[in-house]
């Protein structure tokens, strides 16, 4: 299934919220005896004219509801992080969600570092305390053997790496702790994607989510076993090839109608709205961010919990810019 990045009516699933009351009107106009045509016509006009009239009316809150996450009211916080001593050619970046530790995937480096800030979800003080090495993991395949993707499981034992087309799933014995991670499954996604870059996956598990700049797609795969690779099967594409150049991050907001992506060439933020949660075939593209006043090279997107900060990595610098707002959805 292939949906084109474009505004989508309601939700076909039952999305009207006023389907149920037009269909009550129908069968009370139905009821009415024969005898009574003009008054059928007469009562059934009155009713119906009403409840377009409430439909009308609640357009605008919706439509205000659907755009509280405001991308163009962000503005860079002049707060950066230096990565250069722990990472080369940073890509992914995720977060706790408590926003104590941030991590960060090194293409070149070859490794993932967990850093501790001092403040949540600030990178002001932020200190490396644990290293996972992937050289002889993710550096030993041949498509493309350097980690791209990066997604932790909110409760810190699950780790996912992505590289173009494959993706290593590891256990942390300790949560959160790098350290001790063991790989324990590992899926070869090649038979659809060309050339992804970064992943996410619904709060439950049950999708997981890969860019893919080559094919200019976004894919879902359903997984029948939540956070279990293995049981993955593709279930829909987004074409965003009207917009993206060259996409290199995906982020979902937590309640999953809002997905940001990351476009190198672009020095954009693409934001899509979904009208269903984590429903690729309900997105349509809103707006863009640029991030080109800070770096020309963005390689990485994280988003914080709340939905109030955003953080872009910069290759060549080797930064982290950060970027926040004073609004957020309820």
């Amino acid at each position: 299934m292939r949906a084109k990045g474009r505004l989508q009516f309601l939700n076909r699933a039952g999305g009207n919220p006023h389907g149920s009351r037009t269909l009550g009107i129908a069968l009370f106009c139905l009821m009415i005896p024969g005898a009574y045509m003009s008054l059928r016509l007469r009562s059934c006009a009155y009713l119906l004219g009403l409840l377009f009239l409430f439909s009308a009316l609640a357009l605008p809150a919706r439509a205000q509801e659907a755009d509280c996450f405001d991308l163009n009211a962000f503005t860079y916080t002049e707060t950066m992080l230096d990565i250069s001593p722990a990472t080369a050619n940073a890509r992914a970046t995720h977060w706790h969600p408590e926003g104590t530790m941030l991590f960060v995937t090194g293409r070149s480096s070859a490794n993932v570092v967990g850093y501790a800030v001092e403040e949540p979800w600030t990178l002001t003080g932020a200190t490396p305390i644990t290293t996972l090495d992937l050289s002889t993991t993710v550096g030993t395949t041949d498509e493309g053997a350097h980690a791209h993707g990066l997604f932790l499981r909110p409760d810190g034992h699950k780790l996912w790496v992505f590289n173009r087309t494959e993706l290593w799933a590891f256990t942390l014995d300790a949560p959160w702790d790098l350290s001790s991670a063991r790989q324990t499954n590992y899926r070869n996604l090649a038979d659809f994607v060309k050339r992804g870059h970064d992943i996410d996956f619904s709060s439950d598990g049950a999708r997981l989510f890969i860019d893919d700049r080559e094919a200019q797609a976004v894919y879902a795969v359903d997984l029948a076993t939540p956070w279990d690779i293995a049981t993955g099967t593709l279930s829909a594409t987004l074409d965003i090839s009207a917009e993206e150049q060259a996409v290199r991050g995906i982020e979902f907001m937590s309640d999953g109608t809002r997905m940001l992506l990351m476009d190198t060439d672009r020095a954009e933020v693409l934001k899509y709205q979904l009208s269903q949660p984590y429903d690729l075939t309900t997105a349509s593209f809103v707006t863009a961010f640029d991030v080109s006043a800070q770096t020309t090279d963005p390689r990485g997107l994280s988003l914080s919990a709340d939905g109030r900060s955003f953080f872009v990595t910069c290759r060549t610098q080797l930064r982290i810019f950060q970027y926040t707002t004073t609004t957020t959805c309820p």
